[in-house]
């Protein structure tokens, strides 16, 4: 006999009530709750009274989580989706602390909140690589601006018969030659074949002298040697992420 829906919902809620643990951490408690975040760890949430309010806590948790894994939140694009994030379930940054208010009898919403932004906030930094690509691309955007590089972005060349886009292009000075730029998130044999193939195309029909860039992330993996003696082959500058103030004087001219 086919359970009523009722009764599917009293099985949900006892699950979860019986899957909760907590234990007091000092002048607070420590509730690990069923849920998983992307490491599949149980999601915990530390709750201390304060006054006449329940603060609701992940202790820094997420963030401390991203920033280890190479995400950085210090741009304000990536602030403003945190901020769009957060207050969609309205729950508070402080410093690295994801924080939810509980008062009027509240609890349990603003526990369930607390939870689904952390589960929201890791998903929307650290799981969809299309996303970290563009974030990539924005570090290095924020980089060359530091460094009063004058680049364009999304520069469109044609080689022998192929249009090939570059990420971002500086103009030829007194100092340096033209330099392309691409932006390589995750570098490995495909990664760099397509790099090697546009710059191939392009510089044999360009009437100037220019200088190809790959700016290489190496910030959640070690880039395979192979990928830089490729790259250097084809006279293809290879930057790690990691060292890219040695070519600070390059980029800059």
């Amino acid at each position: 006999m086919n359970k009523s829906i009722k009764s599917l919902i009293d099985d949900y809620t006892r699950w979860l009530r019986e899957s909760i643990s907590e234990v007091q951490v000092g002048d607070a408690y420590e509730v690990t709750t069923p849920f998983l975040d992307r490491h599949n760890d149980h999601i915990q949430i530390y709750v201390r009274q304060e006054g006449g309010r329940t603060l609701l806590s992940d202790d820094g948790y997420v963030i401390s989580d991203l920033r280890q894994s190479g995400c950085t939140l210090d741009s304000e694009h990536r602030k403003r989706l945190l901020a769009s994030v957060l207050n969609g379930f309205g729950v508070q940054r402080d410093g690295d602390e994801l924080l939810a208010v509980s008062h009027n009898g509240d609890f349990p919403q603003r526990k369930h909140a607390l939870i689904q932004a952390m589960l929201a906030v890791g998903d929307l930094f650290a799981t969809a690589q299309s996303h970290v690509k563009s974030l990539f691309l924005e570090d290095v955007a924020a980089y060359l601006e530091s460094i009063g590089a004058h680049a364009f972005p999304d520069f469109q060349l044609i080689g022998k018969g192929f249009q090939h886009k570059f990420d971002f292009a500086l103009p030829k000075s007194a100092r340096a030659p033209e330099r392309l730029i691409k932006a390589i998130n995750q570098p490995g044999k495909d990664t760099a074949l397509i790099a090697i193939a546009a710059w191939n195309d392009v510089r044999e029909s360009r009437a100037t002298d220019s200088q190809m860039y790959t700016m290489l992330n190496d910030s959640e993996a070690k880039i395979p040697g192979e990928v830089v003696d490729a790259l250097k082959q084809y006279d293809i500058v290879a930057v790690p992420w990691s060292q890219r103030a040695d070519h600070r004087v390059q980029l800059a001219a």
